[in-house]
Formats: C-alpha cells, structure tokens, sequence
C-alpha cells in the first residue's frame, strides 16, 4: 500500500538543529562546513578537507554494516567520521569502536603494511553527558595502564559534549548546535548553510523534500512487514473497526520511527506530522483499548 504522508510546512522544517541528524547531514555534507567543523574541535586551522560523504554505508558480507552520518577524507589521507547522537540508549563506546573498524577495513587493501593502515578519527557529537565531565571535548586515548604511556595505534576517539559550555571555541559552536536557529561571525560557513536551509526557499524546499521522502520510505517498508505478518491473523467479524485500528496504528508507527530516526521528541515528530501530542495519545488509547479487548481488526491494504 502506498501511504500518504503530508509535505512538511516551513515552520516544521524550522524546528530541526544542527544536532538533528537531517539538518546535520544536510549542512556537513558541504565541505567548507565540514572543514570547519573539524578544524574548529581537533583545533587544527592547517587541516584540509578534501572529500565528504554524508550518509555513508559501509556493506559487511558477514556481519552488521555500518551506516555513517559525515565521512571526510584530509589532504593527508586521514579517514575523519562525525557522528551526531541526541539520545542515551546505546553502547557509545562499541558504537565508535565498530565505526572506526569498518573505515579501516574499507581503506586497507590486501598486502598493506600495517605502519601504513589508515589513520581514523571518530568524533562524536552527543547530547548529554557521556563522561560525566564538564569538559566540552574528551579525547580517548590507548594508555598502557601500568605506565600510563600513550600509545599511538592510528586511531584518535573525540567526544564532543554539546550539553557543556566550558567557554572554548568548541562549546561556542555546540552552543548553536542546539538551536534552531544562528548567525556567528565565527563560524562562518555554519551560518551559511543555516541560512540556506532556514531562510531560501530552495533550501526549505529541499529538507521537507528529503524528510518526506524518508518518512514514505519507512512507511511503506512498515506497511509491507505489517501486511506479510497481519494478514491472515484477524477475523472478518472486526471489519467495521479496520480503518480506525488501522489510521491509528499507522500514527503511533510514523511517529514512533521519525523519533528514533531523527533523534526528536515525540511532540516534534507529531508537529512534523502536522499532528498534536493530544492526537498520538488518543491514537495509543485507541490500540490499548482493541489490545486488552483482545479485538484487533485485521488490517486494510
């Protein structure tokens, strides 16, 4: 079945930040932005980007792919993976450990020299506090623990804590990270691609182009599992209660997997659906009620 989902208004794609996974792939995608996005967290103004890839996917024949927010290649060869997280239900650190393996699986070629194995970064951007710190930016290091020594095995781990400001340059642009909203002499072509994506209609047009497209995307990959597993379950004495189990259900999913894709609230993801927090509510009594009834209509498609 094909589902319809609205085409969002300018004041829904207004809300989304440069922490927001959409926004933040649509601006670091550039790679003045990315360059000066990395410059500005290593605090190296020498380095050059030369290459970006936003939404990379890394295929494993034998195990997990990995799927990339910003790959960045620099004039001298180092692999560079920002990554942007907004909420706290993962394993973080195997999260960066299995990102940086796949980069390095993808850039050794058979009979390389392991002293020429490719050099990783993986910055990670986050939300909240991963380390307990007030420290905008951590560095993880491979340290000997009986001597403390650092070892310097090719791989650099950033953590980057968009919730502290500890008066850095860093945290200056984390600052703006979480709003809608900025313009800052500083960081120059941040702004810019801010007031692309905000303030053109060109660039409005092409994030609700791109969210929408997404959103059918899941829908209808939801909708094609849904009808495969449901089908055959429910009787036909539910038929007159079908499109409201149906229209509800398909609510609670869209809003529910626009909240995990793009790292938003429940509330955001209902005012992109050009939906209330009231309406998701009602929706989820609605299922609460047929479920404890044990009356679930059999899908429409």
């Amino acid at each position: 079945m094909k589902m319809k989902t609205k085409q969002p208004n300018v004041q829904n794609v207004m809300m989304f930040r440069p922490i927001d996974d959409l926004l933040f792939n649509l601006m670091y995608q550039d790679k003045d932005a990315c360059q000066e996005l990395i410059r500005t967290i290593l605090g190296d103004d020498s380095l050059k980007v030369i290459s970006v890839t936003a939404q990379d996917s890394i295929p494993n024949l034998v195990g997990r792919g990995v799927r990339l927010d910003v790959l960045c290649e620099t004039a001298d060869g180092k692999q560079i993976n920002v990554e942007v997280q907004r909420m706290d239900s993962d394993d973080h650190y195997r999260r960066i450990r299995y990102n940086a393996s796949a980069i390095t699986a993808r850039h050794t070629s058979k009979g390389t020299d392991f002293r020429d194995v490719v050099e990783v970064y993986v910055i990670y951007i986050t939300e909240f506090d991963l380390f307990d710190t007030d420290k905008t930016v951590c560095n993880i290091d491979s340290v000997i623990r009986e001597t403390g020594k650092v070892i310097d095995d090719g791989l650099h781990r950033i953590i980057v804590n968009a919730k502290i400001n500890d008066g850095t340059k860093t945290a200056r642009l984390m600052t703006h990270f979480r709003e809608n909203d900025f313009s800052d002499n500083e960081f120059p072509e941040a702004s810019k691609q801010i007031r692309y994506y905000k303030h053109t209609e060109e660039g409005s047009k092409q994030m609700s182009s791109i969210m929408s497209k997404m959103m059918q995307e899941y829908a209808e990959e939801y909708a094609k599992e849904y009808a495969e597993e449901y089908a055959k379950e429910y009787a036909e004495e539910y038929a007159n209660e079908r499109i409201e189990y149906r229209d509800a259900e398909q609510l609670i999913e869209n809003v529910n997997m626009l909240s995990k894709r793009f790292n938003v609230t429940t509330a955001e993801a209902c005012t992109f659906l050009n939906k209330t927090i009231a309406d998701y509510e009602k929706a989820a009594e609605l299922l609460t009620k047929f479920n404890e009834k044990k009356t679930v209509p059999e899908p429409v498609f």
